[in-house]
């Protein structure tokens, strides 16, 4: 049978596509109900023709924007060549060669995969393989994947009724500013965070620490910055138990932040291995580690295929990497997101002081987070008024991952201004607006 293309209704596509998929799908999906027809730069269309600034980008993915010209040339060409296979290419070796020169000399070694949870997956192995050890620290809200080796290193809800997990992992606090995990009076949230990371490797773990997991700013978890001090910290405990620290900048990675990867805002933090997904190849499925060569060598992990995977670094996912790092850095897109981040922080700002539900709002480069509370209070909005705010918004023309208490959003590096302010302007008075039940 042929499929057919004939353009049909957004009502029967989701009745169709409803009809044959298993449960478990993106929520935002179902809660949107609409039908992408097209999108360019920040702005996507549905079937029934409306318009919308995209504030969630496929979770932060489209860092330079959907369908930018260039692109389509390049992996455009790609697709005329060749798109499978696992031997040498031009594309991949000027790739890695791109790519190591924006990196630090110690993290010039790249081993491509597909998704972000194989990628921290081939992470931990990688470090258990190089310090011969076993156990892994990791941090309350952390999200590291899907797969149950990655839920292993999440603590809380998200892997509820999945597991068992592989063994050797145990968890630490992450310091919120503005929910220090220690109580609202806690004086030193990143001092206590790291005693009790401490004491975690000391009285968890067996004295066989392998790696220390952290994304430097949490994603997943409503986009929470850490205090400073803290990944100075986590990197000072790693080398005093012999440890590797892996950084998981899949969310962080590529300009989001201001710097094109999140590490750079800190010379003193030195990860031994970063993890790479997400806007990596705008869309194409890609994601890589980046360590020293000389940690595996004659290593397990460093065997021959020992690391292999079978869609990693395939000529198509080689080509849209490297048009999305080109355009980042020909367009200065990482400078672009810092400075449109201070715009946003007035904003933001603004929107802490006077409107009622919005308890803490912050960013870094165009990484921003929004949590939401009933007025005077630090106690979270359910999830029946925040999905109203969502569709709202939808209804406003304004996509972004609104449904939960925590807001992220992730618009394209290269929105421009006046859709960026169009963007914010809606969500205010959408927030604005909202008035909450008494018996809430």
């Amino acid at each position: 049978m042929t499929a057919s293309i004939t353009r049909i209704g957004a009502s029967d596509v989701i009745e169709r596509e409803r009809r044959y998929r298993l449960p478990g799908s993106q929520s935002m999906s179902d809660l949107a109900g609409i039908v992408v027809d097209r999108a360019r730069n920040a702005e996507v269309w549905d079937t029934d023709g409306r318009r919308y600034i995209d504030f969630f980008t496929g979770v932060g993915v489209c860092n330079i924007g959907h369908s930018h010209p260039r692109f389509r040339e390049i992996v455009g060409a790609q697709l005329d060549r060749c798109i499978v296979g696992s031997f040498y290419t031009d594309v991949r070796a000027r790739y890695y060669e791109l790519l190591a020169e924006r990196l630090p000399e110690q993290l010039r070694g790249i081993h491509m995969f597909s998704t972000g949870s194989e990628a921290v997956e081939a992470a931990v192995k990688f470090a258990r393989s190089a310090t011969g050890r076993q156990e892994v620290l990791s941090f309350w809200g952390g999200f590291h994947g899907k797969t149950q080796g990655a839920l292993s290193l999440h603590s809380g809800p998200r892997k509820h009724h999945s597991g068992p997990f592989p063994p050797g992992s145990y968890h630490a606090p992450f310091p919120d500013p503005y929910r220090c995990p220690f109580g609202a009076d806690c004086s030193d949230c990143v001092g206590r965070c790291l005693d009790f990371a401490e004491q975690s490797i000391i009285y968890n773990g067996t004295g066989d620490l392998a790696a220390i997991i952290v994304e430097p700013i949490q994603g997943t978890n409503g986009n929470i910055i850490p205090p400073p001090g803290f990944l100075r910290g986590l990197r000072l405990l790693a080398d005093k138990y012999g440890a590797l620290l892996i950084l998981d900048e899949v969310i962080t990675g590529f300009g989001r932040t201001g710097t094109l990867f999140a590490f750079e805002h800190d010379p003193e933090i030195r990860p031994d291995i970063v993890v790479l997904g997400k806007s990596m190849a705008s869309g194409v499925p890609a994601s890589a580690i980046v360590s020293r060569p000389e940690l595996i060598a004659g290593t397990p992990f460093g065997a021959p295929s020992a690391a292999a995977s079978t869609f990693g670094g395939n000529p198509l996912a080689s080509s849209a990497s490297l048009a999305t790092l080109q355009i980042l850095l020909d367009e200065e897109l990482p400078a672009r997101a810092r400075v449109l981040g201070e715009r946003v922080s007035a904003r933001l700002a603004a929107w802490s002081r006077d409107i009622p539900i919005v308890g803490n709002a912050a960013n870094t480069g165009l990484m921003i987070g929004v949590e939401l509370v009933h007025p005077g209070t630090r106690q979270v909005l359910p999830r029946d008024i925040t999905q109203e705010i969502f569709r709202r918004l939808v209804g406003r023309g304004v996509l972004a991952m609104a449904y939960d208490s925590r807001i992220r959003i992730y618009p394209p590096l290269t929105i421009p201004e006046e859709q960026l302010d169009e963007g914010l302007t809606a969500f205010e008075e959408v927030l604005r607006t909202v008035r909450i039940p008494e018996e809430s």
